[in-house]
């Protein structure tokens, strides 16, 4: 009898460790396995190509690789009913809207491949009548080692936020007047 409670015990310690480290596991390293990307604060109303484009800005700070990248963009205007808000929304075409890879951060990447200009030539100015409207930015990356998902969403809550201005090159998310 007390050798099949010592095993018994035994298996219960083996069970309640394995299910401990495989928690351990899935809280500390996977949760840092999944896409790390931030979006500019501002969008870029520019001349491109003989006509005018609002620029989206977004980097990749993953510690590698992402794929399966898309975005979205969609401008939402507040409704109401008897119960309070609802929002309608608008999708925005954009001329790229996915990308199967998007590099990490290198320092030896004089094209800073890992930072990404989404652009629409939708008017979006003439679109957003009011102010209650707001326009809002959806990525979605895939972790290369992983395969992890994740969204990242930016909203965009005031026409000021669209700016006649060009981005600057690279990490950097702000954006400039002229020429440097």
């Amino acid at each position: 009898m007390d050798f099949l409670f010592v095993n018994l015990i035994a298996l219960i310690i083996g069970v309640a460790s394995g299910v401990l480290a495989s928690y351990i596991f899935l809280t500390k390293y996977l949760k840092n396995k999944v896409p790390n990307i931030k979006i500019s604060n501002f969008v870029s109303l520019r001349e491109f190509q003989g006509e005018w484009n609002y620029f989206l800005k977004f980097v990749n700070h993953t510690d590698c690789e992402i794929f399966d990248v898309r975005v979205e963009l969609t401008l939402y205007k507040p409704i109401g009913d008897i119960n309070g808000t609802n929002l309608q929304g608008k999708d925005v075409v954009l001329k790229d809207n996915f990308f199967s890879y998007l590099s990490k951060s290198d320092l030896n990447d004089e094209r800073n491949l890992h930072a990404l200009r989404v652009r629409t030539t939708t008017d979006i100015l003439g679109m957003w009548d009011d102010q209650s409207s707001f326009l809002r930015l959806t990525v979605i990356a895939r972790h290369s080692l992983s395969g992890l998902n994740k969204v990242f969403v930016k909203d965009y809550k005031s026409k000021d936020l669209i700016v006649k201005k060009k981005f600057m090159s690279g990490d950097d998310l702000s954006v400039y007047n002229g020429n440097i």
